[in-house]
């Protein structure tokens, strides 16, 4: 899902952006949730609490100035990741925004096509952001491609990646990881997560990986693994 954020005094563009953004989400199999804010104290106290994978800030609000906004988001840890995508009706701000690092910059008036590339290339973006795994252990914060992990599977409180060269472990829990690689992997048991481009062989009851190691799939995942294995292998073919 891409949950995305506007902050801009002016009601009229507010709901044509959110009504746009949700267009595009459905006609492009996207779910997109989207939260508008009309003032920047509104937008800031809610950043306390809440994280968003893009934010349209309009430069030129009533009270605010949205170079000074973004300024105060990037000074804050919670604003590190978010991306912001600038609004205005004069381009000669763009070039004032380069230490604010924007994702975009877009001139009203928006065009329908314009807005729809700057959510095309964030879904690409983060679609290559995800390809990377990420844990931390005492020793820090470690990343592992997912194309490097055949699978996952969870022992007392740790979760073990399995690799074709090593295996390494973190304190965590298996359901964490499975939500936020369902793209990629599949939860075949409670203990196991797979990544499903390196399955070897398949049997109603259990899995071989490629490193020749048989995993159990329990009886109420099993529809489940059918299906997600067939989708896999026809888009090999």
């Amino acid at each position: 899902m891409l949950e995305l954020a506007i902050c801009d005094d002016d009601i009229i563009l507010c709901n044509w952006l959110e009504q746009k953004l949700l267009h595009y989400g459905k006609a492009n199999d996207c779910q997109i949730s989207v939260e508008i804010y009309y003032s920047a104290e509104q937008l800031l106290n809610r950043l306390e609490e809440e994280s968003y994978d893009m934010l349209f800030l309009d430069i030129c609000l009533e009270h605010e100035n949205g170079i000074d906004i973004g300024t105060e988001i990037r000074k804050k840890n919670y604003g590190k990741e978010l991306r912001i995508t600038y609004i205005s009706t004069y381009q000669e701000y763009a070039m004032k925004l380069f230490r604010i690092h924007p994702f975009d910059f877009l001139v009203k008036p928006i065009r329908e096509e314009e807005l729809f590339r700057v959510i095309g290339e964030l879904r690409e973006l983060l679609k290559e952001r995800k390809k990377i795994f990420e844990y931390t252990d005492t020793k820090g914060i470690h990343k592992i491609s997912y194309d490097k992990i055949l699978y996952f599977y969870s022992l007392g409180k740790r979760v073990h990646i399995v690799t074709s060269e090593k295996e390494y472990e973190y304190r965590g829990k298996l359901k964490d990881v499975a939500d936020i690689t369902e793209e990629y992997f599949l939860l075949i048991h409670k203990s196991y997560l797979i990544n499903m481009e390196h399955v070897e062989h398949y049997e109603y009851d259990n899995v071989v990986m490629k490193d020749k190691t048989r995993l159990s799939i329990s009886k109420a995942n099993r529809k489940k693994v059918r299906e997600r294995l067939l989708q896999t292998e026809k888009k090999r073919l």
